[in-house]
Order: C-alpha cells, then sequence, then structure tokens
C-alpha cells in the first residue's frame, strides 16, 4: 500500500486534514470556555456540528459523484483554509462577541465540509487501490483518522494554545488544509462515466432523483441496506456507550470524571488488534460475516463491562478494562468491513451518494445519545441501560448471522 504513490498523498491529506478539523474544534471549546464560563454556552460549540453535518450530508454525495472526487476535495480542503483563516482574523479584529459568532460559525462550517470530503475519499479509495487491496486502504484510513483525532485534541491543539494562544490554531489548521490541497491537486482524475453526464444534473426534478437515487441503491440490494443498518447502529451503540463512560466510571468504579480517558487507550488497543485479524485472515469469513462476528462480540463485551463495574476497587478497575479492549477489538471487525462494502458494492457512479446516505443515517443516529441515553441513564441508572446496549448488539449481530448462514 505505501508504494502506491496516489494513495500515499490522500492518506497523508486525510490525516492532515482531520488533525486541522479536531484542533481547531480544540481551540473553539477552549475559547467559548474562557470567554463564557458556560458549560451550556460549550455544549453549543458540539451541537452546533450536528445540523450542518445531517443536511451536508443528504446533499453531499450527489455532487460527490456528479462533481467529480477529487475536485469535491480541492474545494473542501481549500474553503476549511478559509475557514480556519476566518477564524483566526476574526478573533485578532473583533471583539469578544461577534468573535464567538464567528467560532461557531467556523465549527458548524467545519461539520459541513467534512460531510463532502469524507464521501469523496471512501468512493476514490478503489479507483486508486483496486478491490484486492481495499480492505488494507480502509484500515489504513481508519487508524490515521484515530491517531490524527488524538494528534489534534491531546497533542497539537493544547500545545498551540498553551504556547501562541488559541487563535494561532486558526493558522495551524488553514496550514493544515493547504497541504491537504496540495497533496490531493497530484491525484489523477476520475473519468466520468455515461452516468454522470452533465444534461442530467439540471431542473429540480432531477436534482430530488439524483438526491433519492443512493437510497433506492440500498433499498433495492438486501445485503446492502443491511450492512448500512449495522454500521450505524454500531456507531450509535459507541456514542451512546461514551456518553455513559463518565457515569459509570464516577458512579460504579470509585474513579475521578476525567479519569475515564484512560478507558480509550485500551479500546484503540483493541480496535488495533480487531483490525490487525480482519485483514490477516479476511478470507476465513465473508464481510458480513465478519460484521456480524463483532456485533456479537460488542455484545458480550458490554455485559461484560455492565456485569464487572459492579463495584469499587482496583481489582474491579483492572478488570473492567478487558471487556473495553475487547469492545475496541470488535468495533475494528464491524467497521472496516462495512465500510469496504459500501466502497465495493454500489456502482461506481453511485459510490459517493451510498456512502453519503450511510453518513447522513448515522448524523441522524448521534442525536439518539444526547436526547435519550442519558436520560434513560438517570431514570434507570447506567448499568441497565448498557445492559439493554448488550442485548441490542446481540440481536442485530445474531439476525446478520443469520442471514450470513442463509
Amino acid at each position: 500500500m505505501l508504494k502506491n504513490r496516489p494513495f500515499r498523498w490522500l492518506w497523508a491529506a486525510q490525516f492532515s486534514t482531520v488533525v486541522a478539523v479536531y484542533g481547531l474544534s480544540l481551540a473553539s471549546v477552549v475559547l467559548v470556555e474562557d470567554q463564557s464560563r458556560s458549560s451550556a454556552q460549550t455544549s453549543l460549540v458540539i451541537l452546533s456540528s450536528i445540523l450542518p453535518a445531517f443536511v451536508g450530508s443528504l446533499v453531499a454525495g450527489n455532487v460527490v459523484d456528479r462533481w467529480g472526487r477529487v475536485r469535491v476535495l480541492m474545494a473542501s480542503h481549500l474553503i476549511r483554509a478559509l475557514v480556519a483563516l476566518a477564524f483566526w482574523a476574526s478573533l485578532q479584529l473583533l471583539s469578544p462577541g461577534p468573535s464567538a459568532i464567528t467560532v461557531y460559525a467556523a465549527s458548524a462550517a467545519m461539520a459541513l465540509l467534512s460531510q463532502f470530503a469524507m464521501p469523496a475519499e471512501l468512493a476514490l479509495l478503489p479507483d486508486l487501490v483496486g478491490q484486492a487491496r481495499l480492505m488494507a486502504a480502509n484500515t489504513l484510513f481508519q487508524f490515521s483518522m484515530l491517531v490524527g483525532e488524538g494528534l489534534g485534541i491531546v497533542i497539537l491543539g493544547p500545545l498551540v494554545i498553551k504556547v501562541v494562544g488559541a487563535a494561532a490554531m486558526g493558522l495551524t489548521s488553514m496550514l493544515l488544509c493547504f497541504l491537504a490541497l496540495t497533496l490531493v491537486a497530484s491525484l489523477p482524475r476520475e473519468q466520468v462515466g455515461p452516468d454522470l453526464t452533465e444534461d442530467k444534473w439540471t431542473g429540480w426534478t432531477a436534482w430530488r432523483s439524483d438526491l433519492q437515487a443512493g437510497w433506492r441503491t440500498i433499498a433495492r440490494d438486501r445485503l446492502l441496506g443491511l450492512i448500512v443498518l449495522e454500521a450505524t447502529l454500531a456507531a450509535m451503540l459507541l456514542l451512546v456507550l461514551l456518553s455513559l463512560l463518565p457515569g459509570l466510571v464516577s458512579r460504579h468504579l470509585g474513579m475521578k470524571v476525567e479519569d475515564a480517558s484512560l478507558f480509550l487507550l485500551p479500546g484503540g488497543i483493541g480496535f488495533a488488534l480487531g483490525a490487525y485479524l480482519v485483514n490477516h485472515w479476511e478470507e476465513r469469513l465473508s464481510r458480513q460475516g465478519w460484521i456480524a462476528t463483532g456485533l456479537i462480540s460488542v455484545g458480550v463485551n458490554i455485559g461484560l463491562l455492565t456485569a464487572l463495574s459492579g463495584g469499587e476497587g482496583s481489582i474491579n478497575l483492572l478488570f473492567s478494562l478487558i471487556p473495553v479492549l475487547g469492545v475496541g477489538l470488535a468495533l475494528g471487525l464491524v467497521i472496516i468491513p462495512a465500510r469496504t462494502v459500501l466502497q465495493e458494492r454500489p456502482p461506481a457512479a453511485m459510490r459517493g451518494r451510498v456512502i453519503a446516505a450511510q453518513l447522513a443515517l448515522g448524523n441522524a443516529a448521534a442525536v439518539i445519545p444526547l436526547l435519550i441515553g442519558g436520560n434513560l441513564a438517570d431514570r434507570l441508572g447506567v448499568r441497565p441501560v448498557m445492559g439493554l446496549l448488550s442485548l441490542l448488539a446481540l440481536a442485530l449481530g445474531l439476525a446478520g448471522l443469520r442471514y450470513t448462514s442463509r
């Protein structure tokens, strides 16, 4: 994979923009907290990205498939660089009130542009690496995303904020986005097929039909529809679990809330092991077989975590880390094959729209943890809700396994 120069360019560009986006997100949260001293205002920075992301994902696939994946990436990276520059300029030139509005706007714009960049990157991968190496390419992309998020939030973002100030993260993100733009501009342009002719790009009826095309492709392919559902629910389960983690750590394991981040390390190690297994033994199971096995493993490990978090003490804490590692491993078995199927299964001309449709479902499902998960945990308790998550994952995995056997 690393000998494939176009893939290296796309991979490096993706990593660069992930670091830029997450570093700027951290700077936004820090600025709002410093200016307002309000948790509600800080949460608004995060929530302000959800609606634009959902709206963007509804139309992004259409734009990606019609306009061209490389051109969409170039435009996304250029506009991201300009947004980061506006972030820095507003903090230098405006008073705290108007500059805060710019911070919210920058957060929303970055989330919106990511909905165009991600389908373009994923739809472009099969053209650059071929079907045989698609699983390996998705593994490397997922790793670089996780490492980029960590670098932006844990290392680069805090370092820039402490040394130069939060506003300087805007200039840093701008440079990273321009680097990504330079790398993507060197990629070969994909050929426009007969299904992507310009005369179909006019008129509201044609536009609406084009928007529905990705959803129709999913609805007509039973396997593709199942995998879209599994990928969406797996992402939702992870978000709910992450929203419950602080309460589990403080109320049931006797730790401080800020120590909840310690659980992310074994989860990340587990994901790496899952990615290794699914690549090393790719031929042992079908794509759907891996996904179903991963979902069953998610359910089993969430159940174990629920059972082992019943008391305080270092022994309980130590044993609780084992199922966290197991959840990470299981998610690796789900996410990488599911993403690969979303690239392999649809026709090449529909690839961007199918991927964007799954992202739209994922963005809609992201609201559920924010609205329901916490309320249920407050009413029923953290551990009963985790038990329900375990049963849901097991049921979905067993249904997928049944489909695979048939």
